[in-house]
């Protein structure tokens, strides 16, 4: 069964209000019209649906907004929904060349982890918190929770925070995995894991980079160390209810040792 088939009116009308939906919160029109090289009448005449233009001119308008042709045809909201992140096509071209192999779960079984990690905000401190890794396809994911512990700083009297979590997507080397991360604010955090701790398969030892300007007294990047845990919710339950930070001598030794791999203040 065909759709039916859109008439020039609706056309028009779908057009127009697609182009008063790129022109809010921009540049004044006047200033528009001026960079497209279009008549200001005339692009009146098409933000009100009275007329849609030539293909040389939609063409211009379309490079403008950094759009494509089914303007006239689709609502924007689904239109931006559809649209791929530029950013990222550019970020897949130009960094990640290789195909990303599939991460190994013999190596990197899918299980709940604890991240513990010299702390960024306190000076001889650690953090640590619990993370799921968990494969969907050929595309392992990363999932982490986290103490709002500026909040804390903020209204230290307050009776609970809540933990703030963080995405993430794992990608597997020759010699250890790479972590992406990003929380709900867009703070960026870029880890790196090898295989293995002391012959210890449970543990993998790395660093954490925070990608933020310099602030005195705080760290940028930390040893960071990845502990798999049993399967065993009340043992998750048990790391949850802890406080996030802690003394060095909290972890266990092994993890201690990773820990001083990387001194404090990058």
């Amino acid at each position: 069964m065909t759709s039916p088939a859109i008439s020039p009116t609706e056309i028009r009308a779908i057009f127009g209000r697609n182009l008063r939906q790129l022109c809010e919160n921009g540049q004044p029109v006047t200033v528009i019209c001026r960079e497209i090289g279009i008549n200001r009448t005339q692009f009146n005449r098409y933000l009100s649906g009275e007329a849609f233009p030539r293909p040389d001119i939609l063409s211009r308008i379309c490079t403008h907004f950094g759009v494509d042709a089914r303007i006239l045809l689709e609502p924007l909201d689904e239109l931006r929904r559809q649209m791929p992140d530029q950013f990222l096509m550019e970020m897949r071209d130009k960094l990640l060349i290789g195909r990303s192999r599939p991460v190994d779960s013999a190596l990197l079984p899918d299980a709940v982890y604890r991240f513990w990690r010299k702390s960024f905000m306190f000076q001889g401190k650690i953090v640590t918190n619990v993370a799921l890794i968990r494969s969907r396809g050929e595309v392992t994911l990363f999932k982490g929770f986290e103490e709002n512990l500026l909040a804390q700083q903020e209204n230290p009297n307050a009776r609970r925070f809540p933990r703030l979590a963080y995405f993430g997507l794992v990608r597997q080397h020759v010699d250890g995995i790479s972590i992406y991360c990003q929380d709900r604010q867009n703070q960026t955090n870029i880890n790196f894991f090898e295989f293995g701790l002391e012959g210890n398969m449970r543990f993998f030892p790395g660093f954490s980079l925070l990608v933020r300007r310099r602030i005195d007294g705080m760290n940028r990047m930390t040893a960071a160390v990845l502990e798999r845990l049993p399967d065993d919710p009340a043992v998750w339950r048990s790391i949850v209810r802890q406080d996030t930070v802690h003394d060095l001598d909290h972890a266990p030794p092994i993890v201690q040792r990773a820990l001083m791999r990387i001194p404090d203040g990058l």
